[in-house]
């Protein structure tokens, strides 16, 4: 949102931001202004104004356009939770209702093929716009030249191969319990690989007693505003989330020059450039993530063309060609 709306009023529109939770802590942030108002005022306006009404959400059938982040209806699939559930029958309602010119943009394939099973939207209706990263904060050559300051912050030498699972939280969905499971597999094989968990304030206690952290061969981190310094400590990322509609992550650790090891169940995996292809997951799988992060961490060769091939790769999914599609996309519906 805070992408679009600066894109927007630098494209010289005025633009109006709504919310209904966070909204001090959104506008620190971002120095952007934002207004309450529950979905009903929102539909209000959106019936009774020429301006275009934007949803990120899922919340107001009446919006001339939708963005869709999050879906729970394919994530209940993958981990079952009762806000979930309820969650899923809320964006059902929401789609049944939905004005029928609205186009509704999807953050990856997966969510656009998802969006046509689960509620028989015609494929016409949907586009695909990919999130875009900030190049200036991940860029190869900016974590190279990081590399040896952050080793040293986390207490790991230089030489020391450091396998990564960087996220923001929801250590479930994103697939803790088996990148803890791959990392048992690793460092039964490679004793001298240590390991790092960057995400939440803290470590479950079942995670918290793992033997890795135990034996201080896995440390952790609490989430940060800056995953950059993370990405530039790491040899490998793995990342084993359950489902992830996108997974900025990914994508960043990509244009940090990182070699990544994900599924086909994260969304961002459709931003991996060819070379990623043999190494890509259909699901994620502790034995398999294991099995080929031991084949990387043993091949510098190929840990090398990843990186190479993601960095460059990178530049197509860039902020600025979000902001464009984007506006665009909003332009549009007017």
């Amino acid at each position: 949102m805070r992408d679009q709306a600066e894109g927007l009023i630098a494209a010289g529109e005025d633009v109006r931001l709504f919310g209904r939770t966070g909204l001090l802590k959104y506008r620190w942030r971002t120095g952007l202004p934002v207004r309450r108002a529950s979905p009903a005022r929102l539909a209000r306006f959106a019936r009774s104004s020429t301006d275009v009404l934007v949803d990120h959400g899922m919340d107001v059938a009446d919006a001339h356009v939708v963005f869709v982040h999050n879906l729970m209806a394919e994530a209940v699939r993958y981990l079952s939770r009762p806000e979930w559930h309820a969650r899923a029958e809320d964006e059902r309602r929401f789609f049944r209702s939905l004005r029928a010119t609205a186009p509704i943009i999807a953050n990856s394939r997966m969510v656009e093929r998802a969006l046509i099973e689960h509620f028989d939207l015609r494929p016409d209706r949907i586009s695909v716009i990919y999130p875009g990263i900030d190049r200036s904060r991940f860029a190869a050559a900016d974590c190279e030249a990081a590399k040896e300051e952050a080793r040293r912050a986390l207490g790991i030498a230089t030489g020391i191969p450091l396998v990564g699972f960087v996220t923001s939280g929801d250590f479930e969905k994103r697939g803790l319990d088996v990148f803890l499971d791959a990392a048992q597999r690793i460092a039964a094989a490679r004793p001298d690989v240590h390991f790092l968990v960057a995400g939440s304030r803290r470590l479950p206690d079942d995670a918290g007693a793992h033997p890795l952290v135990a034996g201080k061969r896995l440390i952790h981190r609490p989430k940060s505003a800056k995953p950059e310094i993370s990405f530039a400590a790491l040899d490998l990322f793995l990342y084993p989330a359950r489902f992830e509609e996108f997974g900025m992550v990914v994508a960043e650790a990509q244009a940090a020059g990182l070699p990544v090891l994900t599924s086909r169940r994260v969304g961002a995996a459709e931003c991996l450039p060819p070379e990623y292809d043999p190494w890509l997951l259909d699901e994620p799988d502790a034995e398999e993530f294991a099995e080929k992060a031991l084949a990387l961490l043993d091949d510098d060769a190929a840990r090398s063309r990843l990186a190479a091939a993601g960095a460059a790769n990178a530049s197509r999914f860039d902020r600025a060609a979000y902001v464009e599609v984007s506006i665009r996309a909003i332009r549009g519906a007017r």
